[in-house]
């Protein structure tokens, strides 16, 4: 078979070329949708190619890897593509023209002429358009240009807001397959659309099991900038020193202080997580979701040290166990587990001391909700109305 080696015996065929160049049209407004990202994933590992054109473009969480070719809209490019096409199909332009004219879809007209020109020099066997609203529209016109097949993906939002549009039904009706991810849209189609039920398929959202599951590992949580002073070389020394044990450490923070780079090997295996810096409310959430807090604060370089973190006063008022130094002010709140500074190997041991043990935990998290509530609540600041009111 063409693109396949003659198979060894006992052996896999192995793919010398993929099966198809396929076209994802989708919109990568905030970046790729997770599922977008995960089903692409997954269709490259198949021995498929997939180049991306998207309708719109800004930074997300996701974002097209560098194997992907990224397309990217142009007004410029699509002109001259108008003025390509009308020299090579002229017919089948103006006939489309026509449709665009009259369901106003302009632009997606325009950026189909540029991008059907663009999948022909790139060798664009199939088009898969992920959500039926104009990027589908984009998608027929291609197709018309191109005569290359198209699927499509249905979901909800498109079946409320574009039935009744007349390129929503030519352009199902002129797509090789109609996939949606739900039963519920599948009935709708078929009874609401009338589309015919054996060109529809119901193919579920990839969810990968693998990534979430109940995390059973110890979750040890790091608030601070990265500034040299709060000790992120120790706390990634003392997490390469516990590899091998149960323990996922989350940072939240950002500075000069190149964490991510110190930290490559284990961010790659999941042993670190930078979680960036996070708003109040969902700080909030991941104070509660940690189990321990450590912050190996010590003295900088430069002589800079802390006063007393306000990040351990924050997780202490959570009931959360503390891991941290004998540094600057930290032992006048912190009574349990305090080491030296700069000495990873006594943080990995703290660490552990409650990781094997949740009575220890609980009871310490108790302690330092009660300590907290003693030493930093409201009266400090009638203290300092007071100094003003004596000084007024």
């Amino acid at each position: 078979m063409p693109g396949i080696e003659t198979p060894t015996p006992g052996i896999a065929p192995r793919l010398t070329e993929p099966r198809h160049t396929i076209a994802y049209i989708l919109s990568l407004k905030g970046g790729m949708p997770s599922f977008n990202y995960r089903e692409i994933e997954g269709i490259v590992s198949r021995g498929f190619k997939v180049h991306i054109f998207p309708t719109r473009i800004t930074d997300g969480i996701y974002e097209p890897k560098p194997e992907w070719p990224l397309h990217r809209p142009s007004v410029v490019k699509a002109a001259v593509s108008v003025l390509y096409w009308m020299l090579r199909r002229p017919r089948t332009l103006f006939s489309a023209l026509g449709e665009a004219l009259s369901d106003h879809a302009m632009p997606e007209f325009g950026m189909a002429c540029q991008y059907s020109r663009e999948m022909r020099k790139s060798g664009v066997t199939l088009m898969h358009c992920h959500f039926a609203d104009r990027k589908m529209f984009l998608t027929y016109f291609c197709g018309r240009l191109l005569d290359v097949p198209f699927t499509v993906t249905v979901h909800s939002h498109e079946l409320v807001f574009y039935s009744g549009r007349k390129l929503f039904m030519r352009a199902l009706d002129a797509s090789s397959k109609i996939i949606t991810v739900c039963d519920y849209n599948r009935n709708y189609l078929v009874n609401e659309v009338h589309i015919p039920q054996e060109r529809i398929e119901t193919i579920r959202l990839d969810v990968p099991l693998e990534d979430f599951m109940p995390e059973n590992r110890l979750k040890v949580l790091t608030v601070a900038k990265f500034y040299d002073y709060k000790g992120y070389d120790i706390l990634v020394s003392a997490a390469r020193l516990m590899k091998e044990d149960p323990v996922v450490f989350w940072i939240v923070g950002d500075g000069p202080v190149d964490v991510r780079g110190m930290a490559g090997d284990l961010l790659a295996s999941g042993k670190i997580r930078l979680l960036g810096s996070l708003s109040e409310e969902a700080l909030k959430v991941i104070y509660q979701a940690c189990d321990v807090f450590c912050l190996p604060s010590k003295t900088a370089p430069s002589g800079q040290k802390e006063g007393l973190p306000v990040s351990i006063m924050e997780a202490m008022a959570y009931s959360k166990p503390v891991v941290s130094t004998l540094h600057a002010g930290i032992p006048e709140l912190v009574d349990s587990i305090v080491v030296p500074e700069n000495d990873a190997k006594a943080i990995a041991e703290g660490i552990r001391s409650y990781m094997n043990d949740q009575a220890l935990r609980k009871k310490d998290g108790e302690r330092n909700r009660d300590k907290v509530v003693r030493m930093h609540g409201k009266e400090n600041v009638e203290k300092l109305r007071k100094i003003f009111d004596s000084l007024a």
